[in-house]
């Protein structure tokens, strides 16, 4: 079914809200959720609800965020979210890095101890609208779902990395460079998509206990692979890093940056759920001494652009590209609501006295 982005926004708000979250943090948490769906990356928005409602009944995340500064100085920070909601310790990031780069021009900040911080170029996005560039290395401490290059056992986490560039085009439309992705095969997030909507995978996106590759998510869900929240650390099998060698390096580069270096820790060995982050936030401005950087991104992007296409009818795009064509989609006709989900997101809403919107009662 489609949904409108504001009746879901609403409606996540409400379960978020009941769930023990103060109202403008849980907006904050369904705005992200949505945004990643509208941008075309359900693996990290809607479908996450049922775990983070489970997450704050087990007392594995904080309802009411709550974090503290370790580490303030004029261009390097460390903040412990005390395991607070990633969405909210998001926002305080990208606050706290604009202050920084106002007055040095660059703001290193090391996040530790913080609840899933969601999609991650939806901070590249935020910081970029906000002229600045960002580069960001996440660790996924409690997660040890993915394989090294090589192997067959789960030692590593999917480990994602982000990159924005601001943009704006000749219309002054926001079009910026935004690069997300994890350094897994796939996003878990994915692999919790196809186990709900039955959606596919590619063939080798999971090594099962054997050494084959594997495209089932009971390969990583196991047992729990039916259940409301299928547990990604149950199975025998681990999810592939992409690019072989390489992604596998970049993912074990993650670890030590944004686990050990800030604190948050690697999958060395068993810890509690948390995301780890290391952001290096710039503005291009106090370096532009020339005024020439602006011109110089706008000619690039649109020489890449040009180029011709190996399909006539698939267009060379730039990272960012496709959220923004998926977002304008979204925010047109709906968001996709799988039934399956949908039904989750009723019974939640059941639990906790929270009125479901009558186009899923429908």
């Amino acid at each position: 079914m489609l949904i409108r982005v504001h009746e879901i926004t609403s409606w996540l708000t409400d379960i978020f809200a009941t769930a023990g979250c103060p109202n403008e943090e849980a907006r904050l948490i369904a705005v992200h959720l949505v945004d990643a769906d509208a941008s075309g990356h359900p693996s990290h928005g809607i479908v996450r609800v049922p775990r983070y409602i489970d997450y704050i009944h087990a007392g594995t995340v904080r309802p009411v965020c709550a974090y503290e500064t370790l580490v303030d100085s004029e261009t390097l920070c460390l903040i412990d979210g005390q395991y607070s909601f990633g969405q909210v310790l998001g926002h305080h990031v990208v606050n706290r890095a604009e202050n920084m780069c106002q007055k040095n021009g660059l703001g290193i900040i090391a996040l530790r101890n913080a609840g899933h911080l969601g999609r991650i170029g939806g901070w590249a996005e935020l910081l970029a609208d906000k002229g600045l560039i960002s580069i960001h290395f996440v660790t996924v401490a409690g997660s040890r779902i993915v394989a090294p290059f090589g192997g067959k056992q789960a030692r590593i986490s999917t480990a994602p990395v982000a990159i924005g560039v601001p943009h704006q085009a000749e219309d002054n439309e926001t079009q910026h460079f935004i690069l997300d992705f994890a350094t897994s095969r796939v996003a878990e997030g994915k692999i919790l998509v196809s186990q709900k909507t039955g959606s596919s995978l590619p063939a080798d996106a999971m090594v099962d206990e054997t050494g084959a590759d594997s495209k089932i998510p009971k390969t990583i869900y196991g047992a729990t692979a039916t259940t409301d929240v299928p547990d990604p650390r149950a199975g025998k099998g681990a999810i592939q890093t992409f690019g072989q060698h390489k992604g596998s390096g970049l993912g074990l580069a993650c670890e030590l940056l944004a686990g050990a270096l800030t604190g948050a820790g690697t999958n060395a060995c068993n810890r509690p759920f948390c995301n780890g982050m290391l952001s290096i936030i710039l503005d291009p401005e106090k370096l532009n001494t020339d005024d020439q950087i602006a011109a110089e991104i706008s000619d690039f992007i649109t020489s890449i652009r040009q180029t011709s296409p190996r399909k006539p009818d698939q267009p060379v795009l730039i990272p960012g590209d496709p959220e923004r064509a998926k977002r304008a989609e979204a925010n047109r006709q709906g968001i996709e609501l799988n039934s399956t989900i949908a039904a989750q997101l009723s019974a939640i809403s059941d639990g906790l006295g929270v009125s479901v919107p009558d186009i899923v009662q429908g």
